[in-house]
């Protein structure tokens, strides 16, 4: 639709899993090789699981092209199924079609394909998408398959693949003696911002595109931000900006463009920062929050800084742990967690994070400076800051915070409200939240404890 306008072959960001497009991440690389070696080996059951979107589909349909004409496989995606169906939909796709409903004939149907495969040199494979939604009943079905097998291999390979329910599912007393026939594990976990970045960039160079041609910096960083690492969702939002851009007739996706298009893809005008923390931005231009007819109470920037803080100090994903030893082979396990989901801890600050916070307060300081001044258009310092709410973040080096910051230690009986009065003059919500951004080890702002050091940043600007 909008390729030739951007001078590409053809679309960048399409939702069908083309393994022309695969990206293979760390992680993916790791699934890929593990797969590979499953079902080269015929080990028989093995299992993929990762989260929507984060290229499962894309990835099989790669390994299955790169193996050719020495692998046969019976592809099923609905999961909806009986056992039986499931056999018959398997032998229709390995070419041995079988009407009848009696599953003794069905399963020597199987048996007398699997030894042709065997005499033949050739590998038989039966791969299940969306096996998450599948009868415990069919799970142990399965499991028997996976007894046609010779002194050295398994006969028929069996891959599992889902969404990460399908390891819950899998971890069921009634299933385990599947479990312990898993030979192959790998998780597929999502990107990070740096191969979230990567991977936008490969989409576009597959059709003679760059990222650079197409989006602004700004632009390409909130996509990253919004998707997550999840590279369906980066195909989505970045087909919606390139969609726009085309309906503007623009040839460049702006931040505006981005923000706009994420809009769209939530249904409603809230831009999501962080973790439960929304931004209203009705106003095209952000400026809204900090100029107008009028200059804003100082507080109110102390908001949009703690908004800002929120964007800097979440999202990051979880770092990919290292593949562990076990009987099975298992690739790219999904982080470890005390499984108690507080969704009120907030992740620490690392120095890096200070100086982004720094930036951003110092661009802040100097639009209300201009403001009072009665210095030049608004516009400039707001896309100043929007652009450093979103800017990716630095080469990951140890720094040392360069932000002026006064700290306090807490005296006994005083509460941080008392504190904020003290150091700003005033109180006030926002910059409660400011503090605590400030201070990642306050969790509850009722409750501080004695002996404790603060810190509080020396804003440039303050009401007077």
């Amino acid at each position: 639709m909008y390729a030739s306008h951007f001078h590409l072959r053809a679309e960048a960001f399409s939702l069908t899993p083309d393994p022309a497009f695969l990206y293979l991440s760390p992680g993916h690389a790791e699934a890929l090789a593990a797969l590979k070696i499953g079902l080269e080996g015929r080990r028989g059951i093995m299992v993929m699981v990762g989260e929507v979107g984060t290229g499962k589909t894309t990835l099989l349909y790669s390994l299955l092209s790169e193996l050719g004409e020495g692998i046969k496989t019976a592809y099923i995606s609905n999961t909806k199924l009986r056992f039986d169906d499931i056999l018959r939909q398997a032998l229709a796709d390995f070419g041995v079609p079988c009407a009848s409903r009696d599953r003794v004939e069905l399963l020597a149907a199987l048996n007398g394909f699997l030894r042709q495969c065997a005499a033949d040199g050739t590998t038989a494979a039966l791969v299940i998408d969306e096996a998450q939604n599948l009868r415990n009943d069919v799970f142990e079905n399965l499991r028997l398959l996976s007894n046609y097998e010779t002194y050295t291999e398994k006969l028929l390979q069996i891959v599992l693949v889902g969404q990460p329910e399908l390891e819950t599912k899998l971890r069921q007393t009634s299933l385990r003696q599947l479990r312990e026939r898993i030979a192959v594990r790998c998780n597929i976990n999502p990107l990070t911002r740096d191969e979230s970045r990567r991977y936008l960039e490969h989409r576009l160079q597959r059709v003679d595109g760059t990222s650079a041609a197409i989006f602004t910096g700004p632009a390409s960083a909130l996509i990253v931000l919004k998707a997550r690492g999840i590279p369906r969702r980066i195909n989505i939002l970045c087909h919606t900006a390139m969609l726009f851009a085309f309906g503007r007739g623009a040839h460049l996706v702006t931040f505006a463009i981005a923000r706009t298009a994420v809009r769209e893809n939530e249904g409603r005008g809230l831009v999501t920062i962080g973790r439960g923390l929304r931004a209203k931005l009705t106003n095209p231009d952000a400026s809204a929050l900090l100029m107008g007819s009028r200059f804003r109470p100082w507080w109110a920037v102390a908001g949009f800084l703690s908004a800002t803080v929120a964007m800097i100090g979440v999202g990051r994903l979880d770092p990919r742990s290292e593949p562990t030893d076990a009987t099975a082979l298992t690739i790219g396990a999904p982080p470890a967690t005390d499984g108690s989901g507080d969704e009120s801890s907030r992740p620490s600050l690392h120095a890096r994070d200070y100086d982004r916070l720094n930036a951003a307060i110092e661009t802040l300081a100097n639009a209300i400076a201009l403001r009072k001044a009665g210095g030049d258009s608004p516009e400039a310092p707001t896309v100043a800051a929007e652009a450093a709410a979103v800017a990716p973040p630095a080469a990951e080096q140890p720094t040392t915070p360069s932000q002026p910051y006064r700290e306090v230690r807490v005296p006994r009986g005083t509460t941080l409200w008392a504190l904020v009065k003290d150091v700003y003059g005033e109180e006030h919500p926002e910059l409660i939240d400011l503090i605590k951004s400030a201070n990642p080890q306050i969790v509850n702002a009722n409750r501080i404890l004695a002996g404790d050091t603060l810190r509080f940043p020396e804003l440039s600007t303050r009401r007077r």
